[in-house]
């Protein structure tokens, strides 16, 4: 299964993520209210490190994207991303709107999380990155992580 992931800056505080398989591509923003990036890439490596249920959330102004990644069966994760027209809200899963859902292994959701981080650092660095975002640095420590996270053998290849 491929999984490609683009995250970008839109402007100050504001970020655009699209996450596509081969089937459905969806297009979600975040502000800064959240980590949106950091958060992402913490997932990744959750998701690689054995987690069984990660949920975090794209703020909005108002509503969120909610990111659910769950493993279903040995080495591959349900991701899925809900709407909610409130932001903080608490709702459960089942009264977001589903956008997007695809599954795939750990390994390939880690992947296309650290392209897609790789790439904002890359075109912006750490300094530009606050610059745009504003409340949260660029989550050096956590691309790093799970860049260590995806040289291990098991995830080579």
């Amino acid at each position: 299964m491929n999984l490609a992931i683009a995250y970008r800056l839109a402007g100050t505080g504001w970020a655009e993520c699209s996450v596509s398989d081969e089937h459905t591509k969806c297009d979600v923003t975040a502000s800064y209210l959240s980590d949106a990036l950091g958060n992402l890439v913490l997932a990744a490596f959750a998701a690689l490190s054995g987690f069984r249920t990660i949920s975090f959330g794209f703020d909005e102004e108002p509503g969120e994207y909610r990111w659910v990644i769950e493993a279903v069966e040995v080495d591959v994760v349900q991701i899925d991303l809900f709407e909610f027209n409130e932001l903080w809200g608490n709702k459960p899963n089942e009264e977001g709107k589903l956008l997007f859902s695809t599954r795939c292994s750990p390994v390939v959701f880690a992947r296309a999380v650290h392209r897609a981080a790789t790439s904002v650092l890359e075109e912006y660095g750490e300094n530009g990155y606050l610059e745009k975002w504003v409340e949260h640095p660029f989550p050096i420590r956590h691309l790093e992580l799970l860049s260590e996270q995806l040289a291990l053998p098991q995830n080579a290849g």
